[in-house]
């Protein structure tokens, strides 16, 4: 089997193995081929979807809809047997069900025969596309949905005294007492915890949660605090294990970094729409040169008071300045530069990278408190729903020069809340 192709050789169906219920020129076996290299890149890659439980129904395929049931466990009853009772009335049995409501997710790159960044860092080599761009894309939209499913918890913690995230201060930091708590309140509702989902091994109770908090908490428990590779010879580690603390064992990510999530301190609106590849400054941290230079490099805003230089704001389309996590419009940058030095008006601003989405104009501007998450795992909380696994879709050219290739994704699928006794959220800022 070939692992490189020419430019342009992928534009029609090749034979009659092609899976005419797929969007693609590829060939079913060519096709399951790229599918395994695009799963192999979730499954090396990803933080939060290992985590989830995978129900598979392909023929939900038409509904949209897996039902799902399952027993509770059997009551036994133990007093003693009379031995004039000859029929036994026996166990009750008893089921609870839940319904996953798939939705279709995909996303696509789109590159022409002549562009030289895809043809230096790929070779012409679809599996590098598949594998390094697309795959990885895909692998952050996967762990974003799980993260928001998880999110939907119906009893989140919150530190200090928060009851919720508008209330939130910035001392409300990670509280020790309460992991305690937390842990041992799992173990007395005999939550089973979690295997290692690298290479095996036991069960434990597992945080999740960001570099700041795991500073944070290695700090305050001094001697305590066990670093991983004081005993992972010994036992089996989870991606991006930190270490172990009250029986507790850490995994970083900044997954759980929600920028400008808490309540909102700064707001304005984009004063005019913005493009794909604008907002960057010349150059960044005197050395990078973001971007491309026939797109303006600055963004205007309504307004810049409040903003600072090195301050992230978050733009987003929501209907209040609150950041949600659902809103799959957001970016999150660094400001550079504001004001007339930016190369715009008075109130333009410069950012660390290009936009990479376009904004409407009077899309929200705003900084705020950035929230860091803690999931407490005990068990697979959250469903992952499929009636089709993630594939990859090769469409084919149709413009008249038949330069332009396209390359994606797309699954039928939902992320959803499955047992929320078997986790717990827990809301901080971050010192």
């Amino acid at each position: 089997m070939a692992d490189t192709y020419e430019t342009g050789a992928i534009w029609a169906p090749q034979d009659n193995t092609t899976v005419t219920s797929y969007p693609s020129a590829l060939p079913k076996w060519q096709r399951d081929y790229y599918e395994g290299v695009l799963l192999e890149t979730l499954r090396v890659k990803s933080i939060l979807v290992p985590y989830s439980k995978v129900v598979e129904d392909f023929g939900a395929l038409n509904t949209k809809v897996i039902h799902y049931s399952e027993v509770y466990d059997l009551e036994p009853n133990w007093n003693a047997t009379a031995e004039q009772t000859i029929w036994k009335k026996g166990m009750y049995l008893d089921s609870r069900s839940i319904s996953i409501n798939l939705n279709w997710y995909h996303d696509i790159i789109k590159y022409s025969d002549h562009l030289d960044v895809f043809t230096y860092l790929n070779g012409g080599d679809a599996r590098g596309i598949v594998r390094n761009k697309l795959g990885v894309a895909m692998t952050d939209m996967l762990d974003i949905l799980a993260l928001n499913a998880y999110l939907t918890h119906p009893n989140v913690l919150y530190g200090g005294d928060a009851t919720t995230r508008a209330t939130l201060e910035a001392g409300d930091t990670f509280d020790l007492t309460l992991c305690e708590e937390i842990r041992t309140q799992m173990e007395e509702d005999e939550i089973p915890g979690v295997a290692s989902v690298d290479d095996g091994g036991g069960a434990t109770i597992l945080c999740i949660t960001t570099p700041r908090n795991i500073k944070n908490i290695r700090t305050a428990a001094s001697g305590d605090w066990i670093d991983v590779n004081n005993y992972h010879a010994t036992g089996r580690k989870f991606r991006s294990e930190a270490g172990m603390w009250a029986g507790v064992r850490f995994v970083k990510t900044n997954r759980l970094w929600l920028r400008n999530r808490g309540p909102i301190t700064v707001n304005t609106t984009l004063n005019g729409a913005t493009e794909e590849g604008a907002g960057s400054a010349a150059t960044v941290d005197s050395i990078y040169k973001p971007g491309q230079d026939h797109h303006d490099r600055y963004i205007e805003l309504t307004s810049i008071a409040g903003f600072n230089v090195g301050d992230y704001i978050t733009i987003h389309a929501g209907s209040t300045t609150a950041v949600e996590d659902g809103d799959g419009t957001q970016e999150t940058r660094r400001i550079e530069a504001i004001g007339v030095g930016t190369g715009g008006t008075a109130n333009s601003v410069s950012l660390n990278k290009p936009l990479l989405k376009a904004h409407d104009n009077g899309a929200k501007v705003v900084t705020g408190l950035d929230i860091h998450g803690s999931l407490f795992m005990g068990g697979k909380g959250v469903a992952m729903g499929i009636a089709e696994r993630p594939n990859v879709i090769v469409p084919p050219k149709f413009d008249d020069a038949l330069l332009i290739n396209r390359i994606g994704w797309r699954g039928l699928l939902k992320f959803q809340l499955w047992q929320p006794e078997v986790f717990r959220v827990y809301l901080t800022t971050g010192a």
